[in-house]
C-alpha cells in the first residue's frame, strides 16, 4: 500500500489516541455488555475485568504500569515486543462490570494509557451466569438458548 497522501496525514497516523477512540471503546463495551446480559451475565458479580494496553517504548510502558499500579490496578507486562514493534501490558482487577462499573474502569484505562502515549486494545472478562441456571454446553452460550 501507498504511504500517507500529505504530511499532515503521516502526522495525524502518530497522534496518541484521542478522544473519538474513547467514545468509541465506550460504545463497544455497551454492546458487550448488553450482548452479555442477554445472555444472562450476572453484570453485577465481581470477576475479573482485564484490558489490554500497548507502548511503543519500554519507557512508556514502564511509566504506565507504575501509574496503573499506583490506582489501585494489577498489570502483567509481556516480555519484549509484539510483531507491531509495540511492548504490551495487561491490566487488570476483580469488579462489577455492570454498565456504570465498567465504563468507570474504561475510561480510567484509556486516560492513563493515553498519558504515557499508549494505545487501547480492549477488554476481556469472565462469563458469570445466575447461581440457578442451567449450566449451557457452548452453542447455547453462543446462541442464548437452554
Amino acid at each position: 500500500g501507498r504511504g500517507p497522501a500529505t504530511e499532515q496525514d503521516a502526522n495525524k497516523m502518530k497522534e496518541p489516541v484521542g478522544i473519538v477512540s474513547l467514545q468509541e471503546e465506550l460504545a463497544k463495551l455497551r454492546r458487550a455488555l448488553a450482548e452479555r446480559a442477554a445472555l444472562g451475565d450476572q453484570l453485577d458479580a465481581k470477576r475479573e475485568l482485564e484490558h489490554f494496553v500497548s507502548f511503543r517504548a519500554l519507557r512508556e510502558m514502564n511509566e504506565a504500569a507504575a501509574h496503573f499500579e499506583r490506582a489501585g490496578w494489577q498489570v502483567d507486562r509481556t516480555e519484549g515486543q509484539d510483531a507491531n514493534s509495540r511492548y504490551l501490558l495487561r491490566v487488570y482487577r476483580d469488579q462489577a462490570i455492570d454498565v456504570e462499573s465498567a465504563e468507570h474502569a474504561l475510561r480510567n484505562v484509556h486516560a492513563i494509557t493515553g498519558k504515557h502515549g499508549g494505545t487501547y486494545d480492549g477488554f476481556g472478562a469472565m462469563f458469570i451466569d445466575a447461581p440457578d441456571s442451567e449450566p449451557r454446553g457452548f452453542f447455547g452460550r453462543l446462541f442464548g438458548n437452554q
